[in-house]
């Protein structure tokens, strides 16, 4: 977590705490587009659990589509922006099935979130890799910052 409290510094990343759902996460949250017209936000929010299964990355990455959509801020023309996120969790133990579930998935309208897991036990980093039809211009993007923000493990720990 102080690879990860480091990466978001480096990126200016604003640095909280919050309960995301029922698992107390760091947060870093910023801009991917500033603009006044259509300003879409970033959430990376990073949370430690004894084990990660398939049912802790759905209800996870549901959460995170939540508590990014409250970032969602009003454009020049008062529709609201968008938002994206990374919903990372971090663990010793994976269970094998949980891997399958870290596929991306289109959550709710103005906003994408990316799934993404570190296997502390094995020092894996994975992110969901497939691209939806809906928001697939978005997408790699918000894979890239997922890279920039959680490093590997093995890169960490040796």
């Amino acid at each position: 977590m102080n690879a990860v409290t480091h990466h978001m510094g480096m990126g200016r990343l604003q640095i909280t705490q919050n309960w995301v759902g029922p698992v107390w996460s760091l947060v870093g949250i910023g801009q991917v587009i500033a603009s006044a017209l259509n300003p879409i936000e970033l959430a990376i929010c990073v949370g430690q659990i004894e084990e990660v299964t398939p049912a802790a990355v759905a209800d996870f990455t549901r959460s995170v589509d939540q508590f990014s959509k409250s970032l969602r801020r009003a454009g020049f023309i008062g529709v609201k922006g968008g938002s994206t996120a990374v919903a990372a969790l971090v663990s010793e133990r994976v269970h094998p099935a949980a891997l399958p579930a870290v596929r991306n998935k289109p959550m709710s309208f103005g906003s994408v979130v990316v799934p993404a897991v570190v296997d502390l036990g094995q020092r894996q980093l994975h992110i969901a890799t497939n691209t939806p039809m809906i928001g697939m211009a978005v997408w790699g993007g918000v894979r890239d910052q997922a890279r920039t923000y959680l490093p590997e493990p093995r890169a960490v720990f040796g």
